[in-house]
């Protein structure tokens, strides 16, 4: 029904499912470009990322339901999330002149934590995939309007058993803000760390407004994070506990670092219990409920225009709601359907020309009439001198017809008329001559002369 992000490789958009029974639920469809809807490098990314998803069942993993393909395109259904990324929410916060609330803020990375554990301990017969996200980021990390976190975006994940094989190695996967010095060096080896550090890195940039490590460009940021100078303190606002967390967290050397999502998670917990900041996801709603976006409102796609940020890379491949606006229609790929188009005209034209020729009209039919009754009625007629009214009209007096008979018609039958029975005149009466008459070129037939 409407475009709610897009990626490299893929749009997202929000559609409707329906049932029997008048069912009805909202979902969230990945499609690929069509640009590259053809290439199978692409179709191996998006398979492997609904592969990889649907196994992680998690409350804090946006959940994906159904993998599908029609004739243009391979497509993913996906768990629609009610709510905006923590992109958005920080930026509509600084269109109001605020700041996220840090305790907010903690409990959402903490639940993100949980889920980004279950996908690290994904298993396949009883070994690890040994999966790491690589893309967490405030785009990537949704919150819903009851409070709840979701992590979304595994198409750039790392594990074992991918159809499209990690064959580019010295290419740099991710947000250059948010990645670990491992992974900005493209080691190789990277570990579950390099997403520990990603959720560091995603608190100090909304709460700082910049990355941990600075630079003036994307070449001055990768020389900062792969150098040996630590990353700066949170500032003073930050209770203590919390900013140890997060220096942990962004610790240069990953042997330095939480060992695990999990360990991260318990460490945040302590750490708000510690500063008396212990919240709830209904405690986040409340918090974060003013920075949603409205339904008429603007959302989150033109908060983003409205700052000069490009859709697909501020989205990746975000799933939020929004209003709806239409019928979903998947991008069509139309130079594979010209074939068939040229194939169905070269069958339909003859069929046109032989409909066009059968409704020609054809030539009417004279009225039939009769003549010495059987023939057809004349096609021409022409009278001769009307009978004195005195007299009965003789033969030769009579109207004379000619017949022009269609053909298949049956003919009048040959009879020879005998000679017209002429009275005497009267006495005293002057012969009267002859009326003229018109030649014909049929014989003029009288019916009362016929015995």
């Amino acid at each position: 029904m409407s475009v709610i992000g897009g990626g490299g490789f893929a749009s997202v958009w929000r559609a409707r499912t329906a049932g029997p029974g008048g069912f009805e639920r909202d979902v969230a469809v990945k499609v690929m470009r069509p640009a590259r809807a053809g290439q199978k490098r692409f179709q191996d990314m998006l398979l492997d990322e609904a592969r990889l998803v649907a196994r992680i069942q998690h409350p804090n993993v946006a959940q994906i339901w159904e993998v599908g393909e029609d004739p243009r395109s391979l497509y993913v259904v996906m768990e629609l999330v009610d709510g905006d990324s923590l992109d958005d929410l920080r930026f509509r916060a600084e269109e109001a002149g605020k700041s996220l609330s840090i305790r907010a803020l903690f409990r959402v990375l903490a639940d993100v934590c949980a889920g980004l554990h279950a996908a690290h301990e994904l298993e396949q017969d009883g070994a690890s995939l040994g999966l790491v996200h690589r893309d967490v980021s405030p785009q990537n990390i949704l919150v819903s309007r009851h409070g709840n976190a979701k992590l979304i975006d595994f198409g750039i994940a790392k594990a074992k058993e991918r159809l499209a094989a990690d064959t580019t190695t010295g290419y740099i996967k991710g947000k250059i803000a948010f990645m670990a010095p491992e992974q900005a060096r493209t080691e190789a080896d990277i570990d579950r760390r390099a997403d520990v550090w990603a959720i560091g890195a995603t608190a100090y940039e909304l709460i700082t407004g910049k990355a941990p490590c600075e630079g003036a460009t994307d070449v001055g940021r990768l020389a900062s994070l792969v150098g040996p100078s630590p990353v700066p303190e949170l500032p003073e606002r930050v209770p203590g506990p919390l900013r140890s967390v997060i220096a942990r967290s962004l610790e240069k050397d990953r042997a330095a670092r939480y060992p695990s999502a999990l360990a991260l998670k318990e460490a945040i917990e302590e750490a708000l219990i510690e500063s008396e900041l212990e919240t709830s996801a209904t405690d986040v709603a409340t918090l974060f409920g003013p920075l949603f976006h409205g339904a008429s409102a603007t959302d989150a796609r033109t908060t983003r225009e409205s700052r000069g940020d490009s859709i697909e890379r501020a989205v990746s491949s975000t799933i939020e709601a929004s209003a709806p606006t239409g019928t979903i229609e998947l991008p069509l790929n139309r130079a594979r359907y010209w074939p068939a188009a040229i194939a169905a005209l070269l069958v339909l034209a003859p069929l046109g020309y032989w409909a066009l020729s059968r409704s020609t009209p054809s030539s009417e039919a004279t009225p039939a009439g009769s003549v010495a009754g059987s023939a057809a009625t004349p096609a021409t007629e022409a009278p001769v001198v009307s009978p004195e009214p005195s007299a009965s009209p003789s033969a030769s007096e009579r109207p004379a017809t000619t017949s022009a008979e269609p053909p298949g018609a049956s003919a009048a039958p040959d009879v020879q008329p005998p000679p017209p029975v002429k009275k005497p005149p009267t006495a005293g009466a002057a012969p009267r001559p002859a009326p003229a008459t018109k030649p014909t070129t049929n014989p003029v037939i009288d019916e009362n002369a016929i015995e």
